[in-house]
C-alpha cells in the first residue's frame, strides 16, 4: 500500500501574495514536479508541507497524520532539501549526524554513512568547506539517514551546470526505486523531462495544471499537432 501526502484546500495569505485553495496528492515511489516561476509560491508551499510554516488554513495529512495536530510524528516521514542549510557549518558531516540525528526517531547512523559513501562525501570535513553541490548531496544523505517516505526538494538544481544536474537526477531515480516519494520544485523544466511522473504548475499561488506527464504531453501534441509534427516535445514547452 503506497504512502500518501494529501493536501486539502491549503490557503495562506501575505500582504501581496496568497496561496489559493491548493489541493493535490503525492504518492510514494513517484516524482511530482512543482513548476513555476520565481514568486509563484513554490517555496511557501514546500515550507508548509515540511512543517516549517504552520500558519495556513486547510489540511495536510502525511500517511493519515495531520501535520497540524501531530507535527513531530508527521515530520518523521519528511526529508527536506533546500538552499537554506539548517546544519552546523563549522561541524563535520559526522558531527552533524551525531548532533542532529537524535531528533529523528528512525535515525540510523549506518544508513547515513552508507549515503555519504554513495555520494563520495568526506565524513571529517567541515560543511563550510563543501561546495554548493556537496552541500546539496549532504542534505540528501542526512534526509535518507532517517528513512523518510517523502523528499521535498526546493529548487535543488538551480545554479548547477548540466553535468551536476544529470548526476543529481540519477540520484533521485535511485531514491524513487527505494519507494520514496519526491516533490521537486523547479523552474528548470528540462530537469523533469525524463524523471517526472506527475506535473503541477503553480502560477501566482494557484494550481493551473495537475496531471500526469504523459497526459500533458498527449494533450499538448493533440492541440499543437500541425506545427509540432517535426518537433520533439519537452515539458518546458508547457510554460
Amino acid at each position: 500500500m503506497p504512502y500518501i501526502i494529501k493536501c486539502e484546500d491549503i490557503n495562506k495569505n501575505y500582504k501581496d501574495f496568497s496561496l489559493k485553495s491548493i489541493s493535490f496528492n503525492i504518492e510514494s515511489g513517484y516524482l511530482t514536479g512543482l513548476i513555476g516561476v520565481n514568486g509563484a509560491g513554490k517555496t511557501t508551499l514546500i515550507n508548509i508541507l515540511a512543517g516549517i510554516d504552520d500558519d495556513f488554513t486547510g489540511k495536510i495529512l502525511i500517511n493519515d497524520i495531520d501535520i497540524k495536530k501531530n507535527p513531530s510524528k508527521a515530520k518523521e516521514d519528511i526529508g527536506l532539501v533546500s538552499e537554506k542549510l539548517n546544519f552546523f557549518l563549522d561541524k563535520t558531516a559526522y558531527e552533524n549526524g551525531i548532533l542532529l540525528g537524535e531528533y529523528f526517531k528512525n535515525w540510523n547512523m549506518n544508513n547515513f554513512y552508507l549515503w555519504l559513501d554513495k555520494m563520495n562525501l568526506p565524513k571529517g570535513q567541515p560543511l563550510y568547506q563543501f561546495s554548493k553541490g556537496m552541500k546539496m548531496k549532504f542534505q540528501i544523505c542526512f534526509a535518507m539517514g532517517h528513512s523518510p517516505k517523502f523528499l521535498l526538494l526546493d529548487e535543488p538544481t538551480a545554479g548547477f551546470d548540466p553535468v551536476f544536474r544529470k548526476d543529481f537526477l540519477n540520484i533521485l531515480q535511485y531514491i524513487l526505486n527505494q519507494d520514496v516519494g519526491i516533490l521537486m520544485s523547479t523552474h528548470i523544466t528540462s530537469d523533469l523531462d525524463k524523471i517526472a511522473d506527475y506535473i503541477i504548475i503553480l502560477d501566482n499561488g494557484e494550481i493551473m495544471i495537475n496531471d500526469t506527464k504523459e497526459a500533458l504531453e498527449d494533450e499538448f501534441k493533440r492541440s499543437k499537432i500541425e506545427r509540432s509534427l517535426n518537433k520533439k516535445f519537452t515539458i518546458s514547452d508547457l510554460l
